[in-house]
């Protein structure tokens, strides 16, 4: 496997400006040896924050899984895609990481995957001979695997997956395969959610940290009405520049706008975190609940708008029962 970065000075300072790190690609068959010369390559380069891009067909299994532990020491993310001067998306889509180089990729801690990316796949493993593992070695290897990719927080579903797949077949995850299963999370944890009180009034707090925003959600009842507090937690002064500047703000669920509210009043900044308040029916809720994606957004400077989305199918059901204890436990959700 070899590795490199944009050669010309311009293009590697616009990657930092843009998107906070340098963009290392890694391109090739994984072989011994292959996580020590990534470690020299990081050290000789003097890089720091990366996302590293793969094009690979696989390899030797045991060299990929110390890969992908030595980028996730480095605190690096992973993505699937190729190098190009140019906008190549043609390029960019025919680029694989497939077999040992799924499990370097699952060393990312934000690990990148949609429509526009390479292809990730995944096939169970095998010696060079039919001979070459015993019962008892397949055995350590599997709990090898599903032990690592726990640890890399992905699914061990993935490698029951990867099982289906005979000597020269694949099975590739796509992007949404792949995000079920954790293999790609696009630089969102999974979203967390627990009950709080504030003056003796319990509420529900879900929040989901993004690679560059943080989520909060406070879903809020008085007198058997809910509210929803959405929060876009960035720093001061990005919060503040939004809402000043906001000529309209709105949620999305699946895309679809929903309770917009235009001119200036939707929205408020506070310390880091922007604020979008509203009170909510119960067929709202109903909506939300429904839902597998709320985002929320400030439309500002032009075309620019600035917002961030929560992940609703791991914490529905602690929106569910919140909303039965506020409006009473006959409501149907």
């Amino acid at each position: 496997m070899k590795f490199w970065i944009a050669s010309d000075a311009a293009t590697r300072v616009s990657n930092k400006l843009l998107h906070g790190e340098d963009y290392i690609y890694a391109e090739g068959e994984i072989s011994q040896g292959t996580a020590e010369q990534f470690a020299a390559f990081v050290k000789r380069e003097d890089i720091t924050n990366a996302r590293v891009f793969f094009n690979s067909p696989g390899g030797s299994l045991l060299e990929g899984i110390k890969l992908g532990r030595l980028i996730r020491s480095l605190g690096f993310d992973t993505g699937i895609g190729v190098y190009s001067h140019d906008i190549d998306q043609k390029a960019n889509s025919q680029s694989i990481c497939a077999s040992a180089c799924a499990y370097s990729f699952a060393g990312g801690v934000n690990r990148f995957l949609d429509e526009s990316s390479g292809k990730l796949g995944l096939h169970q493993f095998y010696g060079n001979t039919a001979d070459d593992l015993s019962g008892e070695m397949a055995q350590q290897i599997s709990g090898l695997l599903v032990t690592y990719l726990d640890a890399m927080g992905v699914d061990a579903k993935a490698f029951a997956i990867s099982t289906t797949a005979n000597r020269d077949g694949m099975v590739w995850l796509n992007p949404e395969d792949a995000r079920t299963l954790r293999f790609a999370n696009n630089g969102s944890e999974l979203p967390t959610a627990e009950i709080k009180l504030a003056d003796m009034q319990p509420y529900l707090r879900i929040q989901q940290n993004h690679y560059n925003v943080t989520t909060r959600v406070l879903f809020l009842c008085f007198n058997q009405k809910m509210a929803v507090q959405y929060g876009i937690v960035t720093e001061p002064t990005t919060a503040a520049m939004f809402a000043q500047n906001q000529k309209r703000s709105y949620f999305e669920l699946d895309n679809s706008e929903f309770m917009v509210v235009e001119g200036r009043g939707g929205a408020t900044a506070q310390d880091s975190t922007t604020w979008l308040e509203r009170e909510l029916t119960p067929s709202q809720v109903r909506q939300i609940i429904n839902a597998n994606r709320m985002d929320a957004w400030i439309d500002g400077f032009g075309a620019v708008r600035y917002g961030a989305p929560l992940d609703l199918p791991t914490v529905r059901d602690e929106i569910t029962d919140f909303a039965r204890q506020c409006y009473g436990v006959r409501a149907e959700f």
